[in-house]
């Protein structure tokens, strides 16, 4: 049960080009950089994402959890602030400014348990690059995934060609009709560890039932913050022993039993609720 601990010495910071943008609907954007001098991201890491022309508004970087790493990393964004916004209209080409990896990635997968996966909205995006890795090392990852409709569900069907998959909707237009907490039950027992990343209610259900079932449980926490690299302080999560963690030098992949959710806001043990995107501070979507 080791953790990937992040090296502050892997960090850096570049101006690097756009190579592309691919659009998911209206909402949904996947951006790709060209960045071949880079440092490689693990899965479960993030950068601080800026466009290198945005002048003085809005001025602080955007969290954004890789979806891929290597020489060309990508991220998932979900347009819903101004931040969000410019990167959405973004063109090959255009340069942002890049500070990453940074954070821990997820732990490594405990020999002799199959690894369950739950998304909620872009929280798919950290976890979709963690199942292609469990791929690749001969493992067979499930992917449980939500959002409000199928509008909600971005990257859907890059999954269901990764791995195994259940969607859930809340409106019922894919999948089941219901929540994505709802389709976890069936899978807890024995044999299985839980991955999960998404809005705090989500995963604060998703940590309530693994303790229940005595399954471990990793989080990816999606907590605003200024800097990504323990500086600003803005992203102290509470946990169970009265003590802080940070999310960016300490997460954001933690695990998800040893923190206290009600104190955080997010209460597990109020049924399950919807899986959509968790909005940060300055009104912009985090990862």
């Amino acid at each position: 049960m080791s953790s990937l601990h992040h090296d502050p010495a892997r960090r850096q910071f570049a101006s690097v080009p756009l190579l592309r943008r691919d659009s998911i609907g209206d909402a949904y954007h996947v951006l790709t950089f060209d960045w071949a001098a880079g440092p490689r991201a693990r899965p479960g890491q993030f950068a601080m994402v800026r466009g290198s022309n945005w002048g003085h508004a809005p001025l602080l970087p955007r969290p954004m959890s890789y979806l891929s790493g290597g020489s060309t990393p990508s991220i998932l964004v979900r347009v819903y602030g101004d931040g969000t916004r410019r990167m959405a209209r973004s063109e090959p080409g255009d340069h942002f400014d890049l500070v990453g990896p940074l954070g821990n990635g997820w732990r490594a997968p405990i020999p002799g348990l199959r690894q369950v996966l739950v998304a909620g909205g872009v929280g798919v995006a950290p976890l979709l690059f963690l199942a292609r890795s469990l791929i690749e090392q001969g493992r067979s990852p499930v992917l449980l995934y939500g959002g409000r409709s199928q509008r909600d569900l971005p990257l859907s069907d890059d999954l269901v060609d990764t791995c195994e998959v259940e969607l859930a909707t809340e409106d019922g237009s894919r999948g089941t009709h219901g929540r994505v907490t709802d389709l976890l039950g069936r899978w807890l027992g024995p044999g299985i560890e839980v991955f999960t990343c998404g809005p705090d209610p989500m995963m604060a259900r998703v940590a309530g039932l693994c303790e229940a079932a005595g399954v471990p449980c990793e989080a990816s926490l999606e907590s605003p913050m200024a800097c990504g690299y323990g500086v600003c302080l803005g992203c102290a999560v509470p946990r169970r022993d009265a003590t802080y963690l940070y999310a960016c030098v300490d997460g954001p992949c933690v695990d998800a039993l040893t923190l206290d959710w009600g104190a955080a806001g997010a209460e597990p043990t109020r049924g399950p609720i919807g899986a959509n995107g968790s909005v940060a501070a300055d009104g912009e979507q985090p990862r």
